[in-house]
């Protein structure tokens, strides 16, 4: 049995991931502790891990606004500092999510610290070929990020002050295969971008359904029992302050046959979004994954959690990315032909039913839908995350 001290930061999105390779070296008689903030104990312990927690200035809540992106340099010190304190008691170190100072706890640290990525790996060429796809991005946000010279420019400024990674390029060393001897991702090998440009240290599990705590209060029978067609709609829980792209969504599938489930991530938007149809449901949280399991559409963010939840099961999807790795995610299924892709700016009610009719009755379906989800059923899991460390243990 090893010790093992698993990192992370405080948002769904990146934490949510993690879990299945926790429970997965739980299983395998290891004993996982994990750095995050009390307010994903639940999640932690239901994976089997014990919470260390950290960042008390957030009160135990997750990151859930973009605004709180300005102070991420105190929280990326506050991860690495106390992962540097800690991580010499342990055998084994996982920095997981965002971890800008990668390269300092690993040089401060005896033990072997392994990379995990919620997201496929970046280097100049994959970020290059990106861009190409990246319609919802502005051209110059699109040329800078496939521009090598100008992103390493931009991160002179970004890295040193909000990420505290010395002003190495912001995407490719955040985004990149960081540690020298072990990197896992929750991506495929079809779904990484440029797969060959990567070397054997890069490993990829394929990604875990989200699994959530049972929620008595929802009518999950209800969904089962609609004879119609059913829409799960989400903006994730960080950059979902959109209330006019909910509101287009209620218009747009208002008095059809559809049920239409929104969830709006935060409790006090709920209300704000006003009346709407009887057949549209607003929540500000549901059981994601017995949702999707019902769903023929989705309509989202491209949070990478959600949109492998979504094409494990086959559901068609548009997707609107307006954060974060959302771009890439969008860029990819994009070219990977397994997704409408309704940026920001044409988001209407007109827009929406153009790209949904054809989508639920057939005729539309993203033609390389299916083998993105063949790639993601067929995926090895966390069991080989757990023998590939297992492997590094063992050297």
């Amino acid at each position: 049995m090893a010790r093992i001290l698993m990192t992370g930061i405080p948002t769904y999105g990146l934490a949510n991931p993690t879990f299945g390779l926790v429970k997965a070296l739980v299983a395998a008689e290891h004993q996982v502790d994990y750095l995050m903030p009390t307010g994903f104990r639940a999640g932690v312990e239901r994976a089997g891990a014990h919470l260390l927690p950290y960042a008390d200035y957030l009160r135990g809540r997750p990151v859930t606004h973009p605004i709180q992106g300005l102070a991420a340099r105190v929280l990326f010190d506050e991860v690495s500092n106390e992962t540097l304190r800690r991580g010499n008691d342990y055998d084994l170190v996982i920095a997981s999510g965002l971890q800008p100072q990668f390269a300092r706890i690993a040089q401060g640290l005896k033990p072997p610290v392994v990379r995990f990525s919620p997201i496929f790996w970046q280097n100049d060429r994959t970020l290059a070929e990106l861009m190409a796809h990246a319609d919802a991005l502005p051209h110059l946000v699109r040329h800078g990020l496939a521009t090598p010279g100008l992103r390493r420019a931009a991160s002179q400024v970004i890295g040193r002050a909000l990420l505290g990674n010395g002003g190495r390029d912001v995407a490719v060393d955040l985004l990149g295969p960081q540690s020298a001897t072990l990197n896992l991702t929750v991506a495929t090998r079809f779904y990484q971008p440029r797969a060959d440009d990567f070397d054997d240290t890069c490993v990829y599990l394929g990604p875990t359904p989200t699994s959530s705590a049972p929620d008595p209060s929802f009518p999950i029978d209800k969904v089962r029992e609609h004879p119609g067609p059913v829409v799960y709609v989400t903006l994730g829980t960080v950059y979902n302050g959109w209330l006019g792209y909910f509101r287009r969504v209620a218009e747009a599938f208002a008095d059809t046959d559809s049920l239409v489930i929104i969830t709006t991530g935060r409790a006090d938007t709920v209300a704000k979004i006003g009346p709407v149809a009887d057949n549209i449901w607003v929540y500000p949280f549901v059981p994601q994954a017995e949702v999707l399991a019902e769903a023929d559409l989705y309509l989202g963010h491209a949070g990478f959690g959600s949109i492998t939840d979504a094409a494990l099961l086959g559901v068609p999807m548009v997707v609107t990315p307006l954060g974060g790795d959302q771009f890439f995610n969008a860029a990819r299924l994009l070219a990977l032909d397994a997704a409408k892709v309704m940026p920001a700016l044409q988001v209407s009610v007109k827009r929406i039913r153009q790209l949904t009719g054809p989508l639920q009755d057939g005729s539309g379906r993203p033609g390389g839908l299916d083998a993105l989800a063949k790639s993601f059923r067929s995926a090895p899991g966390p069991q080989l995350g757990v023998q590939r460390i297992e492997g590094l243990l063992a050297r």
